[in-house]
C-alpha cells in the first residue's frame, strides 16, 4: 500500500532506539525464529529512561515493549528493512498470548487521538492497515485522522502538507466504498472531499447515495442541505464539461441562467467567453472577458483569452498589448508563444525570435514551443 504522508511522519523515527537480540539469546517467542545474524529490534526511547530511571530496565524491556515499538517502525516507515521480520515475529506473538493485534493498534490509535496526539493515532492505524490493508475500519478512521492532520497544516498555513493528508483520506475512502459499498459514513465524508475539488457533480451522486444507505437524522439534513445549497454548482460544471466537449449551445444553455444571480463570479464569466469564443462569436467573448479583467485585473488566463480573440480578428497590436501585460505576471511557454506569434503576425521578426526562443528555453519538450519554433523557421 502506498502512502502519500509518510514523509510527514518519517522523523517519529527518532523516538525508538535499536538493540540486538542474538540468534542463541533466551528471549523467545514459540513459533518465532530469530535469524542466524540475530534481529535488530525497536524499544521506545520513553521506555528506556524509565528503565533507567527506576533501574528496572530488563523489567521494562519486555516482549510487549518490543511489540509495542514494532507497530509503531510499521506505521512510520512502510519500507523498513525489517518490517517482514517484525510482521512474522508478530503473528506468533498474537498466537503466544492470543492478542488481538487489530483491537490493539485500534485501542492506541483512539486512546492518543483523543488526547490530541494526531501523528502518533496515525501512525498505530497505519501500521494497522499496512498489515492488513482490507481492514475497513482501520482505512476508514485512518481517513479520518488524515482529515484532522490536514486542518492542522491549515492552521500552519502550510497548503503542501494539508493537501496531501487531504488526499491521502481521499484515496483511502475511496478504498473503503470499494471494499464496502454500503458503508454510508465512507461516502459521506467522500462528498465533502469532492466538493472541496470541484467536483460537485461527483459530490452530489456520492451523497445521495449516502443518503439511500442511511445515516442519522443530523448528518441526513445536513446533506440534504448541502446538496440544496451546491445545485447552482452542479449546473455550472455540467455546462463547463459540455464546453470543454465542443457542445458550446448546449454548454449556454446551462451557463447563462446562472448569470444573473452569480454576475460577479468569474470562473462562470470566463466559461461564457470561452463558448461564445468557440462558436466564433468574439465580440461577445470579448464582453465577457472584460467583464472578468473589472472583478479581478490580473487573472492572466482572461488576458490571454482577450489576446486570442484580438489576434483571431487581426488586431495585433491589441492582442500583443494583453500578451505582453500577462507574460509579465506569469511567465509561461505558451504565454510567449502567443506573444512572439502575435509579433510575427505583425512583421516583427525580431521580437517574435526572442519570445519564442524564450519560450523553448524554459520548456524545451513543450509541443507548442516546438512547433512555434519551426514556423519562425520559415521566416529567418
Amino acid at each position: 500500500m502506498k502512502f502519500k504522508i509518510e514523509k510527514y511522519i518519517l522523523k517519529k523515527a527518532e523516538e525508538l532506539s535499536f538493540i540486538t537480540i542474538k540468534h542463541d539469546s533466551e528471549f523467545k517467542v514459540e513459533g518465532y525464529n530469530i535469524p542466524s545474524e540475530g534481529l535488530q529490534v525497536p524499544i521506545k526511547n520513553e521506555v528506556l529512561v524509565k528503565g533507567i530511571k527506576e533501574k528496572t530496565a530488563q523489567d521494562n524491556i519486555n516482549a510487549m515493549s518490543i511489540v509495542d515499538a514494532m507497530i509503531y517502525i510499521i506505521g512510520i516507515d512502510s519500507q523498513f528493512r525489517y518490517n517482514e521480520e517484525y510482521k512474522k515475529f508478530l503473528n506468533a506473538f498474537k498466537n503466544k498470548v492470543n492478542l488481538d493485534l487489530n483491537a490493539y493498534m485500534g485501542y492506541m490509535s483512539k486512546k492518543y487521538f483523543d488526547i490530541g496526539e494526531y501523528t502518533d493515532s496515525l501512525i498505530y492505524l497505519k501500521a494497522l492497515i499496512t498489515i492488513n490493508n482490507d481492514d475497513i475500519n482501520g482505512l476508514y478512521h485512518y481517513a479520518i485522522v488524515c482529515q484532522e492532520m490536514a486542518k492542522k497544516y491549515q492552521k500552519d498555513n502550510d497548503d503542501k502538507a494539508m493537501n496531501d493528508f487531504l488526499l491521502e483520506a481521499l484515496n483511502k475512502l475511496e478504498m473503503v466504498i470499494d471494499l464496502d459499498p454500503e458503508f454510508a459514513l465512507g461516502y459521506y465524508h467522500l462528498g465533502y472531499h469532492y466538493y472541496n475539488q470541484g467536483q460537485y457533480v461527483k459530490s452530489k451522486v456520492i451523497w445521495e447515495e449516502a443518503l439511500k444507505l442511511g445515516l442519522d437524522e443530523d448528518t441526513t439534513s445536513e446533506i440534504q442541505e448541502n446538496i440544496g445549497k451546491m445545485d447552482f454548482k452542479v449546473q455550472y460544471e455540467e455546462g463547463y464539461n459540455l464546453v470543454f466537449q465542443g457542445r458550446n449551445e448546449e454548454g449556454l444553455e446551462k451557463l447563462l441562467p446562472l448569470e444573473e444571480d452569480n454576475s460577479d463570479w468569474w470562473n462562470l464569466l470566463f466559461m461564457i467567453g470561452l463558448a461564445y469564443k468557440n462558436m466564433n462569436e468574439i465580440e461577445t467573448a470579448k464582453k465577457y472577458f472584460e467583464k472578468i479583467l473589472v472583478i479581478k485585473p490580473h487573472q492572466v488566463d482572461t488576458m490571454v483569452e482577450l489576446g486570442l480573440c484580438e489576434a483571431s480578428t487581426f488586431n495585433m497590436e491589441k492582442a500583443i498589448e494583453y500578451f505582453e501585460t500577462a507574460a509579465k505576471i506569469k511567465e509561461d511557454p505558451e504565454i510567449l508563444c502567443n506573444l512572439g506569434m502575435a509579433y510575427l503576425n505583425n512583421g516583427d521578426l525580431d521580437d517574435a525570435i526572442y519570445y519564442i526562443e524564450r519560450a523553448y528555453e524554459l520548456d524545451p519538450q513543450d509541443e507548442i514551443t516546438i512547433a512555434c519554433l519551426r514556423e519562425l523557421d520559415m521566416y529567418r
